[in-house]
């Protein structure tokens, strides 16, 4: 398994976090034979709590766990590739699987023609708990991996020789036996969007550059799990149901479960307030008609309340700057450092390769100087692109929620710009060919946005634009919705 190079200075790594970025670093970094030591504030997973039940397990520290998961294409390849084993444990657990046919509507099959790589757009789905706890027990079971549960990072140990740039040599962790301090050749922060050392960074002198824009959005979501004997119902298209004011989307999941989230403008307050009601986000559900199968009582049944989640921002962290590196010994992964809003599906998977590309640095044979820049051009390389197209995507959602909801008038711009998502939402059900493009930059195997470069998308997009109305008459296609007064709890 060790592969190290036999000159690199790393021989262990502290990793704060046992989330999928922690996990995936540790997994990383014992494939190149580095120690590593993942530190971890919550408790462990119960022992007696099995993967089908991974929602017992409550991760406090980790708020979003509460919401659905989906694994791209991209992830699940480096998985293939190079942890089989874990893979296996992962459908062994009861981990889901979907494949480019499964979105293709009955009606419109005659235009699907499979191609050799469409065996690269399968997802896992999986609730955050369950692939969690799957990959946890795997990393644990690696030789020099020890997680440390119930010890929280709290601070950073830093060399008082070295004033600039500040240089990292380990943590100061507290445990219910008291406080330590834990030294590590490098310190690698997976400990999320509440990442906590920035302030003691900042008394330090250390400057960053931080991108962050919310995007306006709030999500709700509600558990649900297939009755005895049912199965997920036909998908079309994009998971998500969107329309100018909210999207719905049921996401299928693990062991037989699903979730549905709405996700809602945040200053929608009456319709926000009102879905957290169980039987009013079930009501709601049952008249978006797409939705309607999968909730259905004679299909599913709940397993949860409704769980909110804002915040939905993008977010860009460099410690280098102008080409100088703010900051040594000290890496950023996952959401403490790149983040889109979830809707995307891209934190694992990013995650996932930050923490490999990082690996790959950390045993070879380069200065610390020398690693920061790379990691950081590294990311930039992978993806800036996509999430800059996301930022957009984010914008003129927020945008069409204003208009929608009465707040502004939509300039000419933004009504074209609505007209034209709502175009490719209805390509993606009509279309598969186009839909195959899409979804390839959606599981993270080409630009996201690289559907608008290929000549062959638009005569497919100008067939649905042609066929819409007809497919609506005729009731191919489900759009039917609660008006705003009906998702705001007013009496219909």
């Amino acid at each position: 398994m060790a592969n190290r190079a036999p000159h690199s200075t790393i021989r262990h790594v502290a990793v704060v976090g046992a989330g999928i970025a922690g996990l995936m670093s540790a997994l990383a970094l014992a494939r190149k034979g580095i120690a590593v030591t993942v530190l971890e504030r919550d408790a462990q997973p119960p022992a007696n709590v099995a993967p089908a039940d991974s929602m017992d397990w409550l991760r406090k520290g980790v708020p979003q766990s509460l919401h659905p998961h989906f694994l791209m294409g991209r992830l699940r390849l480096l998985l293939e590739a190079r942890y089989p084993q874990l893979v296996e444990a992962l459908l062994e657990g009861g981990v889901g699987e979907n494949e480019l046919a499964d979105y293709v509507h009955p009606r419109f099959r005659d235009r699907y023609r499979q191609r050799a790589g469409d065996g690269r757009l399968r997802s896992l789905n999986s609730r955050r708990t369950t692939f969690e706890m799957i990959v946890r027990q795997h990393v644990e079971s690696l030789p020099d991996v020890t997680v440390r549960d119930d010890a929280k990072a709290v601070r950073l140990l830093v060399d008082g020789k070295q004033r600039r740039p500040v240089r990292v040599i380990g943590v100061a962790v507290e445990t219910p036996a008291g406080g330590e301090e834990l030294a590590a050749d490098a310190v690698i922060d997976a400990s999320g969007r509440f990442s906590k050392f920035y302030g003691q960074l900042e008394d330090l002198g250390v400057q960053m550059h931080i991108d962050q824009r919310d995007s306006g959005l709030l999500y709700l979501t509600r558990h649900y799990r297939l009755n005895d004997g049912c199965d997920y119902p036909q998908g079309a298209g994009l998971p998500g149901n969107i329309f100018h004011d909210f999207t719905l989307g049921a996401l299928p999941s693990d062991n037989g479960t699903f979730t549905v989230t709405f996700q809602v403008f945040r200053d929608d307050k009456a319709i926000a307030k009102a879905l957290r009601d169980r039987d009013h986000f079930q009501a709601m559900c049952m008249r978006v008609e797409a939705v309607r199968p999968w909730v259905d009582p004679a299909n599913a049944t709940p397993t949860s309340g409704i769980y909110g989640f804002g915040h939905m921002d993008s977010f860009w962290r460099r410690t280098v700057i102008d080409d100088e590196p703010q900051v040594l010994g000290l890496y950023y992964v996952g959401d403490s450092c790149v983040r889109s809003n979830p809707k995307f599906g891209r934190g694992c998977t990013w995650s996932s390769v930050a923490a490999h590309l990082l690996a790959d640095l950390l045993a070879g044979d380069l200065t610390a100087e020398e690693r920061i820049k790379r990691y950081e051009s590294g990311l930039e390389a992978e993806f800036r692109r996509d999430w800059q197209t996301m930022r957009q995507i984010d914008r003129a959602t927020e945008a069409a929620f204003e208009v929608a909801s009465g707040r502004r008038r939509a300039t000419v711009a933004e009504r074209l710009s609505m007209r034209f998502s709502a175009l490719v939402n209805e390509a993606t059900a009509s279309e598969p060919e186009f839909f195959r493009e899409l979804w390839t930059g959606y599981h993270g195997l080409q630009g996201m946005s690289e559907w608008m470069r290929k000549p062959q998308s638009w005569p497919r997009l100008a067939r649905a634009w042609i066929n819409a109305r007809r497919y609506q008459q005729q009731g191919v296609l489900k759009r039917g919705r609660p008006g705003r007064h009906e998702l705001a709890g007013a009496p219909s």
